[in-house]
């Protein structure tokens, strides 16, 4: 089992910052660093539309300026931190990384196509409008694999409340979820991954399982202890995907004891039948606070707890 993140963190966004980061990493021995995300994981992917005058921003929220319906639009640019990160992390000596991308999805649902206001009034409602997304999503992702990153995941918090137990919102089909999906992997090589937060249910595991798009399956489980029932063993063994848990807090700033981690992980490797790997806490630490308000206590915290999760699972795959 390798170890991974999210890949927020609670520090001022700096070049040395993400340099500080990269060599904490591998002091914990991180097995697959993401590039640090130091930025709103939004504003990131958002910040090129916007220089193209495709959205525009306002107190905080994107509104759709002009948008192409007839010719796909790709990525133009560069994201600095992650070019920063895949040189100076190969120099550490980091064999993986992974490539934390804002997802189609949840890119549509902070654009604003009409007043008004609530996920109603933003792209997400518009099947044509997130497909279109999911080519930039995908032009973002080849630029990611030729700085060297190896694990392409995209980050789809809003898929937990697009897809709920009984319905999909907006009148959105399961297919076209995967047909979203595929176009955002279209000729991408590496390994592909997704990570939803919070609460996910049984119709979006199946949904995700069965995609052909996708390789791993990264949930929370700390937070989110209702999500192993969700977890379907033999639909992960039929479909060959691993999953990705999330064994720690992201929010709480208590650090976990390093057997209840080992428990949690445990129930989740018995409970795939071994199907497990780039174990990571629930979500980035980008959100994590402490009482002092202090980033670089709360950057200590989400270190530490990066550390419990690097020996839980040295530990159960070592046993004394």
């Amino acid at each position: 089992m390798k170890t991974s993140h999210v890949g927020s963190f609670p520090l001022e966004y700096t070049m040395e910052n993400v340099r500080r980061v990269a060599l904490d990493l591998r002091e914990i021995g991180l097995d697959v660093p993401p590039y640090p995300q130091l930025r709103n994981f939004v504003d990131i992917y958002m910040e090129p539309l916007v220089k193209r005058n495709l959205v525009s921003a306002k107190n905080g929220e994107y509104h759709i300026t002009t948008w192409p319906t007839n010719v796909d639009f790709f990525f133009e640019g560069n994201i600095v931190e992650a070019e920063f990160f895949s040189d100076y992390a190969k120099t550490l000596g980091f064999k993986w990384l992974r490539a934390p991308v804002t997802g189609p999805f949840t890119l549509s649902s902070k654009i604003y196509l009409r007043e008004g206001g609530g996920l109603e009034a933003t792209g997400l409602t518009d099947v044509v409008f997130v497909k279109s997304m999911a080519k930039y999503v995908n032009s973002v992702l080849k630029y990611m694999e030729k700085l060297g990153y190896n694990y392409l995941f995209i980050d789809e918090p809003i898929l937990g409340v697009l897809v709920g137990s009984r319905r999909l919102l907006f009148n959105w089909s399961e297919k076209d979820v995967e047909a979203v999906l595929e176009t955002v992997f279209t000729n991408i090589g590496g390994l592909h991954g997704i990570h939803v937060c919070g609460r996910i249910s049984r119709k979006l595991f199946n949904l995700l399982a069965e995609s052909p798009s996708l390789q791993i399956l990264n949930f929370e489980f700390h937070d989110s202890p209702e999500n192993i029932d969700v977890i379907d063993p033999e639909k992960l063994s039929s479909t060959n995907k691993l999953l990705a848990p999330g064994v720690a807090s992201s929010k709480n700033p208590l650090v976990e004891d390093l057997n209840e981690v080992k428990r949690l992980l445990q129930t989740l490797i018995e409970k795939t039948k071994g199907r497990v790997d780039l174990v990571s806490a629930d979500c980035g630490f980008g959100g994590l606070a402490t009482k002092s308000g202090s980033p670089l206590e709360a950057y200590e915290i989400a270190l530490k707890k990066l550390n419990v999760i690097k020996k839980a699972v040295l530990e159960i795959e070592n046993p004394p």
